[in-house]
């Protein structure tokens, strides 16, 4: 008796090795480690490794330069074609890029190479971090696109900004789908090539695509809900400078009820974009074949105002009765702006 259980003892033992043998190998088979000491999780995809065409890729960068990235969420990817220019988009804070999924599909339509990337949006929001402190805005926000100046308000690494994460995520996915075209928008620096990008972003990601548009020459920059900039007669300060991406490249939408209404409508008005007579009020309707209003204010009634908010991009938008987000002539509307043979080629802008 005595010897059956110590058998018994040794096969128990024998197979706990064993599955923790092939879970290691599990593990490390779904990383990728190059020569920099970056490492990108295990794929998510249904496809092979050819690599996002037509569909969303999810991957994870996981560590770069040996630094473990924090927030490490799930960035999200696709191309149809290897020549449209990149859809750079960058949520709010705490939220994820999955949560836009319906948007950067929109986006996706139009011909995109579409990036929605994670990045340093954890913690209080910019504009709560901020408030009436002009200069503060732009120094969080530098911190946060290249991991320079950093203070007591943010604290982002150059390893864990956005920038490196998104040179990173651009190799990654170049080198899974090397037909895609993905590598023509890192320069020969290793820097990023911004002359092709439209940087898009939903709150605090649409202040900082703004403020990547103003030290950067890009494409084009969208803007939902977006920035929360102003407190009364105080603005962001870097706005009241003029920046490298032109006014007539940027634009903006909300909704009437969002409770940040105000304090965006001042960084509206502060960047430029509403014009002499206000911002273009709509429903769901596009504006007219060309008008070209670059502030939309939307009356939706998306529930209560911490809800407008979010569901004028989020995929908690309104769907109508065949599940297509009522939102999407608005976005597509937005898109087409910069969408593949729209817009005039800029001047490159390095990293």
């Amino acid at each position: 008796m005595k010897h059956r259980v110590l058998l018994l003892v040794a096969f128990v033992l024998l197979l706990a090795t064993g599955a923790g043998t092939v879970v290691a190998a599990n593990v490390l088979a779904a990383q990728r480690l190059s020569d920099d000491g970056r490492t990108a999780a295990q794929e998510r995809t249904r496809g092979d490794r050819s690599g996002p065409d037509g569909e969303f890729h999810r991957f994870r960068l996981g560590s770069i330069a040996g630094e473990r990235l924090e927030p490490n969420r799930d960035d999200f990817a696709a191309r149809t074609n290897a020549d449209g220019p990149m859809l750079l988009f960058l949520p709010a804070t705490r939220a994820k890029p999955a949560q836009y999924q319906r948007f950067l599909a929109a986006a996706l339509q139009d011909g995109y190479h579409v990036l929605g990337l994670d990045y340093w949006n954890l913690g209080k929001t910019l504009s709560g971090t901020c408030e009436a402190d002009a200069r503060c805005y732009g120094q969080v926000q530098r911190n946060r696109f290249d991991g320079s100046r950093p203070s007591q308000f943010s604290q982002v690494t150059p390893a864990g900004s956005i920038v490196s994460r998104l040179r990173n995520a651009i190799e990654y996915l170049d080198d899974h789908d090397p037909d895609g075209g993905w590598g023509r928008f890192v320069d020969a620096r290793e820097g990023i090539d911004w002359s092709d990008v439209v940087v898009a972003g939903h709150s605090q990601g649409g202040g900082e695509a703004a403020y990547i548009g103003h030290i950067r020459t890009v494409r084009g920059v969208l803007m939902f809900s977006s920035p929360v900039e102003s407190l009364g007669a105080v603005h962001a300060a870097w706005m009241d400078r003029p920046g490298r991406t032109p006014v007539t490249r940027m634009y903006a939408i909300d909704d009437r009820a969002d409770e940040f209404g105000p304090r965006i409508r001042g960084s509206w008005h502060a960047l430029g974009l509403t014009g002499p007579s206000g911002p273009f009020g709509t429903d769901t309707t596009p504006p007219l074949p060309g008008a070209d209003p670059h502030a939309i204010l939307t009356d939706l009634r998306l529930g209560d105002p911490s809800q407008a908010h979010s569901r004028i991009i989020k995929d908690s938008t309104p769907l109508d009765r065949d599940g297509t987000p009522v939102m999407l002539p608005l976005w597509q509307w937005l898109l087409h702006r910069f969408a593949p043979g729209t817009a005039e080629p800029h001047s490159p802008g390095g990293s």
